[in-house]
This record gives structure tokens, C-alpha cells and sequence, in this order.
């Protein structure tokens, strides 16, 4: 009974340690016009025989950004550069993300592949799950 034990639990493992979800990554170059970076991922690659290597670089995984409205176009009262004014802002604010050779990011894996994204319900064609293909930097960790 115990080889049976043995055998599931390294299983349970490798299949564990083949789905990709969330990893720490280390910024290799940054294309801010593109808003895609060329990533290291920090976790190795653990084969089923305990050896182990670091993954190849994963190019032009896409960087979230964020879009907010402030205030909803009412006016506040704000500080800039000491001196209080009120401000009115009309539009949406985007922040676009600028990051460094060298940061290390949060990546996250999509479940399925992302190649035929479009802002309508679609097929992924590929049959690839939570693949490092798939990759997104969700945000800088440090």
C-alpha cells in the first residue's frame, strides 16, 4: 500500500507542478510603445526525476494597465505643486505601466491560449491550459 501512496502523491505532484497559474518573473526588456515585456520566470522547471532548470525567456507577454475616472467628472479640491486648486477631470485617466530590466513582476497564465483574443467570445484553437505561452504581468512586486 505505501509504494501505491508513494506513486499517486508524485503524480498529484507533477501534474500540480505542470499547471501553470501565478509565478514571479524578472523583467528582461521592457517595449513600453507595446506594453510587452520580455520575461525570466524565477520558478524552475522540476521534472519528475527531482532534476531541475530554469525556464527559457517568455517574449512580448502583455502588461495589464489600468483605466480609472476620478471624481466622476465632479470637481475637488486638489494640492499641486503647493498650491490648493480645484480640478475637473473630464476624462477617463489611464495609467500605463513603465517597467525596468530587472523588476520583478507577477505573471499569471491564462487558461486557455490567448492567440485569438478579440473582444468577442471565441475559440482558442490551441489546445494549450494554463500554458507559460499564455502569459500576462499583472503587476511589479518589487
Amino acid at each position: 500500500m505505501a509504494k501505491d501512496t508513494k506513486f499517486l502523491d508524485a503524480f498529484a505532484r507533477q501534474i500540480k507542478l505542470s499547471i501553470h497559474t501565478i509565478a514571479p518573473a524578472k523583467v528582461v526588456r521592457f517595449k513600453e510603445n507595446e506594453r510587452k515585456a520580455d520575461i525570466q520566470l524565477l520558478f524552475m522547471t522540476v521534472y519528475a526525476d527531482g532534476t531541475k532548470e530554469p525556464y527559457g525567456m517568455i517574449e512580448d507577454v502583455p502588461v495589464l494597465y489600468q483605466r480609472f475616472k476620478l471624481n466622476q467628472g465632479k470637481s475637488f479640491t486638489a494640492k499641486i505643486n503647493g498650491v490648493t486648486q480645484t480640478v475637473q477631470v473630464e476624462q477617463d485617466l489611464v495609467f500605463t505601466p513603465f517597467l525596468r530590466a530587472g523588476d520583478i513582476v507577477l505573471v499569471g497564465f491564462a487558461e486557455r491560449a490567448l492567440d485569438n483574443l478579440t473582444n468577442k467570445p471565441f475559440d482558442p484553437e490551441f489546445h494549450r491550459t494554463h500554458d507559460v505561452q499564455d502569459a500576462v504581468i499583472l503587476g511589479v512586486l518589487m
